[in-house]
């Protein structure tokens, strides 16, 4: 039966007494808007912000977002607690994707070509017009597109592509440069949302969204509070601004950036916070000592961001009376998460290529048992592909198709431009400068062709190559590479001037050689390769068989051509091409040579006829070179081994010329040094680097070699091994580093225990890298 209803008086009250209730503080609907500046960097903050709102019991009912802003509310949005954001941005994987590095477990050396000193590639387009394709970003987006859609994509599902379906409806601010206007995006793939509205210009490549190509929403509006009240019309907005980029005075002792630093200084607005009403709540961190890149400093910008946020809390608590516990916030973000689909895939699907070029691109993933791909099997695919370096605009897309109850995989990508220069080379204190230039040409069908040629010229070094790469990506990827190399290296002219010791003489020698080779690499990981090799090749060395000579003296001179075989095994995932500081290298190789030296005696000779000899041996090589990093610190170890059978040459210094060398250091591979090159030794070193601010690292480092006998040279300039376990030699060296746009730039001191050098500094910029010699 009904309730019945109270006498009129007391009807009145009860009906007065209810309305009171009603607009009573804490009971009002009150609805708060959350706006979140661009800022680089400076918007890790905004997680800090989070935190203090939820500890304080801080309704958050909708939130806009630019650039960092537009990330940090995204991942909210999306469910993700500021205790999750947090985490996930003082992981090293999230400060490889701030910087374009690839992940230690997705790094696959396979498809990369032998290391160069290439610092600039340039695509060509070879019309009548010869137009020049510069790269389009400073930064490799690979890694970050692909952690966005990953980290995105089952909220984006669950809201079923709608923003005002996730956990906090949320809005995207980016740009449209070609009519100058911002764009609100407010539906479709979370992921692009974020990374469109991120595209600082010239840092990440665009991306199209409903077939616009899209840019850092900074640009136009960097603090989007009106955006936030066009869309939601909230009644309370706390804006949080970390954009600090624009001074009240000149910065006279702060104007000293970079590149990067400077674009973004030029490119983004200023931070507008006139548009705030005065219900609304204005907070900015105390961020003025940090760069839009110090993305390492996670923990002092997160702090930041919390103590502003605590400082106005009073004034938030009083403007905002309704309140909501933190336990009922994590039911939330349960409810919201809860059913999400497992991320598992039914098609891979490749846009922008055609069906044979498709064909190559999927045949990089592999299904599962049960024909599906599991989300390791697509990521391994996709950094396969982007470790080929053949592609550009590689953007991944994650969507659900509820018919399979799968979800689908899409690449985005366009092959680069089918004609590529490379250039690059080395200044150096010593005169071991050179210029490189590569050209390329790629022909993508079913299979990858690489028609590749490149060539270096300098005093010191003289190299050429010609190569013919055919890439099959199979079920065991494999590839076929017929090549010709020519290799030129002149130690004479390789004297410097800085702390040089007079007594520091290198030898009077002149190396040359070509070859002509064909290999075959295979693969199941993709990581590592085993590579069968075989080449007729032709060496020649002229020396002197004494430190001093005159004028009137001719060098001797020692051909030897040669078959040879090998196999080698290759890993490599250290994170640069010199100076690494973190990542691993093994490298194994068994190789057979047999060939005629052939000898001409010169003035400087003990023996005055000419001979030959036939020649043939078996050498084992063994390195491995690996890091561990701890923040700023990281410390790295270098092992090295070989053992030969190779015999005797006519003397001692042609003995030399064909006996492996151990160069642990840049500087060492441009020296002759007899101490440190055996047929059996072992060597190995440690490495300690220091990196107080990002790109610069302080490297000490000290390697041990010891042969197994040591090679000497008797009174008729012949060679001789001498005791066992005897030339126990030592290299140490003190190097600066910074790694910037033109390549390392680097000071080193050091330190060789050899009779030939002994002290030496070297100052160069650029890569020290020369190809490999056909015995190598």
């Amino acid at each position: 039966m009904p309730c019945p209803l109270p006498p009129a008086p007391s009807r009145f009250l009860y009906i007065l007494l209810l309305f009171c209730l009603l607009r009573a503080p804490g009971v009002e609907a009150q609805k708060v808007g959350l706006v979140l500046s661009g800022g680089g960097a400076k918007g890790i903050a905004h997680v800090g912000v989070l935190k203090a709102l939820e500890e304080h019991n801080i309704p958050i009912d909708y939130i806009v977002g630019t650039s960092m802003g537009g990330i940090v509310g995204a991942l909210y949005a999306a469910g993700y607690s500021p205790a999750e954001i947090e985490y996930l941005m003082n992981t090293q994987e999230f400060q490889k994707w701030a910087r374009g590095a690839v992940e230690e477990n997705y790094t696959y050396s396979y498809n990369a070509y032998r290391h160069n000193p290439a610092l600039l590639r340039l695509g060509l387009a070879y019309d009548s017009t010869l137009q020049v394709h510069l790269n389009p970003s400073l930064v490799d987006d690979a890694p970050l597109n692909f952690a966005l859609a990953q980290l995105l994509a089952q909220p984006a599902a669950k809201a079923n592509y709608n923003f005002d379906s996730l956990m906090v409806p949320f809005r995207s601010v980016a740009a449209d440069i070609y009519t100058q206007r911002e764009v609100v995006l407010e539906e479709g793939q979370l992921a692009d949302a974020v990374r469109a509205t991120m595209t600082v210009p010239l840092f990440f490549r665009p991306i199209r969204v409903e077939g616009r190509r899209l840019y850092d929403g900074g640009l136009y509006n960097n603090f989007p509070v009106d955006v936030m009240k066009k869309e939601f019309s909230p009644d309370v907005i706390i804006g949080v601004n970390v954009s600090s980029k624009v001074y009240n005075e000149y910065p006279y002792k702060k104007d000293d950036l970079d590149l990067p630093q400077t674009l973004l200084y030029a490119l983004l607005s200023k931070s507008d916070s006139t548009e705030l009403g005065p219900k609304d709540i204005y907070v900015q961190p105390e961020v003025d000592d940090y760069t839009a890149l110090d993305f390492n400093k996670v923990k002092s910008l997160f702090e930041a961001g919390y103590k502003e946020a605590q400082e106005e809390m009073p004034t938030i608590e009083k403007r905002i009376e309704r309140r909501v516990t933190p336990a009922e916030i994590e039911q939330q973000r349960i409810a919201f998460r809860e059913d999400f689909s497992t991320l598992s895939f039914d098609k891979v699907h490749v846009n922008g290529l055609t069906e044979q070029q498709a064909r190559y691109v999927r045949n990089h993933f592999r299904r599962n048992g049960d024909g599906t791909y599991s989300m390791q099997e697509i990521k391994r695919g996709y950094f396969r592909l982007a470790a080929a370096d053949n592609f550009y605009n590689l953007y991944p897309t994650i969507r659900y198709n509820p018919d399979k109850q799968h979800y689908d995989f899409a690449l985005d990508l366009s092959t680069n431009t089918d004609l590529q220069l490379a250039v690059g080379g080395v200044l150096a204190s010593r005169p071991i400068d050179n210029i490189y230039a590569g050209l390329e040409y790629n022909l993508l069908r079913r299979y990858l062709y690489t028609f590749s040629g490149s060539f270096y010229t300098g005093r010191f070094y003289q190299a050429a190559r010609l190569r013919v790469r055919l890439d099959v990506p199979a079920r065991f990827p494999f590839y076929l590479e017929p090549s010709y190399t020519y290799n030129n290296w002149n130690y004479i002219s390789t004297k410097g001037f800085l702390l040089e010791s007079t007594e520091d003489r290198q030898p009077f020698l002149e190396q040359s050689d070509k070859s002509y080779g064909l290999a075959l690499g295979f693969t199941n990981t993709y990581k590592g390769k085993l590579v069968l090799s075989a080449a007729y090749a032709q060496t020649e060395d002229r020396y002197s068989n004494q430190l001093e000579i005159r004028s009137t003296d001719t060098l001797d001179r020692t051909a030897f051509d040669a078959y040879t075989a090998a196999v080698t095994f290759e890993f490599n995932n250290l994170n640069r091409r010199q100076y690494a500081s973190a990542g691993r290298s093994f490298v194994a190789s068994l190789r057979y040579i047999n060939g005629e030296e052939k000898y001409k005696p010169g003035s400087t000779a003990n023996q005055a006829q000419r001979a030959s000899r036939e020649h043939q041996w078996l050498k084992l090589r063994v390195s491995y070179e690996r890091y561990h990093t701890l923040g700023q610190h990281s410390w790295g170890y270098l092992a090295e081994g070989v053992l030969s059978t190779q015999p005797f040459f006519q003397n001692y210094r042609s003995t030399l010329t064909t006996t492996p060398a151990f160069t642990p250091l840049p500087d060492s591979k441009t020296l002759f040094l007899d101490s440190f090159r055996n047929d059996r030794y072992v060597a190995a070193g440690l490495r300690y680097i220091f990196s107080p601010v990002p790109k610069l690292d302080l490297r000490a480092e000290g390697f041990l070699f010891q042969p197994y006998q040591a090679i000497r040279q008797d009174k008729e300039q012949q060679a001789y091994y001498g005791s066992t376990l005897s030339g126990t030699a030592f290299i140490g060296s003190g190097t600066v580093v910074y790694h910037g746009l033109p390549g390392p730039v680097s000071l080193s001191l050091n330190y060789y225990d050899d009779k030939a050098k002994r002290w030496g500094v070297l100052f160069h910029v650029g890569y020290i890298l020369f190809q490999e010699r056909p015995f190598e």
